[in-house]
């Protein structure tokens, strides 16, 4: 069958176990704002088809997989008003289920996706359907021995919302179920009604959300983020993520951004291992951080080496691994009033990993730790830069242990 319908629904982050040859570093045009995540996720699903005009009757289990994408912040305030935006979501149907219906002549069908719904664990309310009215999708295309591809939304993106954050703690975003009602036509006038209700099979978990700093925030509702993820495997997430830093340099307090990025499963053997691949980072530097630099009097341009970037694990082994122990950071003009991002390393890939489950973890979390660099501008002698951990933790993942 044609693919059809390629958008694909929300929400959002960031890296590991693959089979992927190494990949080049963070393309500049696929990094977020600093404090955005973002990712796309192929959640294997599994979807009892049922037939409603013979009392609802069981036919088959369908394993299958739904392919998500879409934006959040990297962490929330205490009771912040919050979206996952420029989301969009497709199930993908297997080429020996439309060959099935090539027996009967089946060449279009018609579909009402009356539930995609997208959790927020901790956050008010738990749980919001996409679908809300449903939506109905006009005459199918089916050819037999093809795969169909249906998505949502047919034209531009979802933006799923608002939920509100806990006082503390964090949110956990996931893919909780779909259903849809599909009426299967032939050209000689046969029509089957079949239902399609999935539910997710291994780890549904999209990415977890702190929360923490000030109360009293404004509504996080992001918009114009990159998006520039090619298909990933079914189990996968391939993600971006910006993190804030507030760094010390030359005695003053410098905002920045340390971004992260690559693929990682969405969940971990008890027994097992993984490493993250396609694994790069960025740094970037906002106007404002630009200006501060300017206004002290270093101008041309910078040059040095990262230090330390430290991915700090719960429920996982090691507990603490620097991913960027010697990266060069290339000679980069400073200019006034231009944000400045930085590819790391500037080609190739990092190492990150293996990580591996502690006993008794129910699930292995990886949050960005601290780091160093040391940087020359002006020719100076190379002067230390030192960043904590972000005030409020920024998770790239939180897997659970099967």
């Amino acid at each position: 069958m044609p693919k059809i319908l390629r958008k694909a629904l929300v929400v959002a982050v960031v890296a590991t176990t693959a089979l992927a040859a190494p990949a080049p570093a963070l393309e500049i045009e696929d990094v977020p704002d600093i404090g955005v995540d973002t990712g796309r996720f192929n959640l294997p699903i599994n979807c009892a088809i049922t037939l409603p005009d013979f009392g609802g009757a069981k036919v088959f289990d369908l394993a299958t997989n739904v392919d998500v994408q879409g934006v959040v912040a990297t962490h929330l305030g205490p009771g912040q008003e919050f979206w996952l935006t420029q989301g969009s979501g497709a199930i993908t149907f297997p080429s020996w289920l439309t060959g099935l219906g090539g027996f009967v002549g089946i060449n279009r069908a018609d579909a009402v996706v009356s539930k995609l719904e997208i959790g927020a664990d901790g956050a008010t309310p738990p749980v919001i359907n996409v679908t809300d009215p449903p939506q109905v999708i006009k005459d199918i295309e089916i050819t037999p021995g093809e795969e169909v591809t249906v998505g949502l939304p047919l034209q531009g993106a979802f933006d799923v919302g608002p939920y509100t954050a806990p006082q503390s703690g964090a949110v956990t975003m996931l893919f909780k179920q779909a259903v849809a009602h599909v009426t299967l036509k032939s050209s000689w006038g046969l029509q089957i009604k079949v239902d399609a209700h999935c539910l997710p099979t291994a780890g549904n978990a999209l990415l977890t959300v702190a929360v923490g700093g000030p109360a009293g925030q404004p509504p996080s509702k992001l918009q114009g983020q990159p998006l520039n993820f090619p298909p990933v495997a079914p189990g996968f997430v391939d993600g971006i993520i910006n993190a804030p830093y507030r760094c010390t340099f030359g005695g003053d307090a410098l905002d920045v951004g340390i971004a992260v990025g690559g693929t990682f499963p969405l969940s971990v053997p008890r027994t097992g291992q993984f490493s993250f691949t396609k694994a790069s980072g960025a740094l970037t530097i906002p106007a404002a951080t630009v200006n501060k630099l300017l206004d002290r009097g270093f101008s041309g341009q910078f040059s040095g080496r990262v230090t330390r970037l430290d991915l700090v694990v719960e429920g996982g082994l090691p507990a603490t691994q620097n991913v960027a122990a010697d990266i060069a950071v290339p000679p980069t003009p400073l200019v006034r009033d231009r944000d400045i991002i930085v590819s790391l390393p500037a080609t190739g890939t990092l190492t990150a990993g293996p990580f591996a489950p502690t006993p008794g973890a129910t699930s292995l979390a990886i949050r960005m730790g601290a780091a160093s660099a040391e940087l020359t501008l002006n020719g100076s002698t190379p002067l230390p830069v030192t960043c904590g951990e972000p005030a409020v933790p920024v998770y790239l993942l939180e897997n659970p242990i099967t």
